[in-house]
């Protein structure tokens, strides 16, 4: 059996059955090889290593491997971009070892959260998918580092006050919820990094930036449907989903009834 999931700038995979690959390299991308189960037989340049479970290996971008695992055997691969294992925020950061040993159980928790985080979610929408792969790096970074993930003075500064930005990103947000936004955006009017921004605002408001912007478009939507003679769809398309799908299902979710029903009971 395999899993996978496909990020911009990070790919898992999952690997619960024999598995087997040339040898190969990556040309930008960190890769982490974690065994969950059983011996990981891992050829790394012209070293020849057998990895128990718990014992990842870290290799850097277009480091040479290849590698083996039999049946019974499990194994997790994480890929990841040097901009988003090291983030321009932590100027100043720990190397982590070649050679790390992980907690099994942790990981193998937090594959599960992140694949059911895929299935629950509705990645139409990029501020969906960029929220998901901020988390995914950010439990990453906190397995490398066991929670000792630097942070610097001004981020700290700006998470545990009172942030003025905030008021400026509900703003932007409110004027703009139309429109496609994405995490980027929002947390550098924050003046956050991506995964500070989401922490404070859910903080802040008691959801993520997606779920705001979401009850703001359900919340027009709702008007417009008491108010004005647009069509369904036209509707779901001027206040920004990605298909007429994604609109009912949210719609739905928030009121228990269907845009139809609720503009006939109106």
């Amino acid at each position: 059996m395999r899993m996978q999931i496909i990020l911009p700038q990070l790919e898992i995979h999952g690997f619960y059955s024999s598995f087997e690959n040339t040898p190969h390299a990556h040309e930008d991308q960190f890769q982490i090889t974690i065994p969950i189960k059983g011996t990981c037989h891992f050829k790394h340049e012209f070293k020849d290593m057998a990895l128990p479970p718990g014992e990842g290996i870290l290799l850097q971008p277009r480091d040479r491997h290849s590698l083996h695992i039999g049946d019974g055997s499990g194994l997790v691969i994480l890929r990841i971009s040097h901009e988003r294992l090291y983030p321009q925020e932590f100027p100043i950061h720990r190397e982590p070892r070649y050679r790390h040993q992980f907690d099994v159980n942790r990981v193998s928790k937090y594959v599960g959260q992140w694949t059911s985080g895929m299935m629950a979610l509705d990645l139409a929408d990029p501020l969906v998918e960029e929220e998901l792969e901020t988390r995914i790096i950010s439990d990453l970074r906190e397995l490398i580092w066991k929670g000792n993930v630097p942070i610097s003075p001004q981020l700290a500064l700006s998470f545990t006050d009172s942030n003025p930005y905030h008021q400026r990103v509900l703003e932007f947000m409110h004027a703009h919820f139309t429109e496609h936004l994405n995490i980027s955006t929002l947390a550098s009017l924050a003046m956050q990094s991506r995964y500070h921004f989401i922490r404070s605002f859910k903080s802040l408001t008691g959801v993520t930036p997606y779920q705001y912007v979401l009850q703001l478009r359900i919340r027009e939507a709702m008007i417009r449907l008491q108010q004005s003679d647009e069509t369904v769809t036209d509707i779901s398309f001027n206040l920004g989903f990605s298909s007429t799908s994604q609109f009912f299902r949210s719609f739905a979710k928030f009121t228990g009834t269907t845009p139809e029903q609720y503009r006939k009971r109106s």
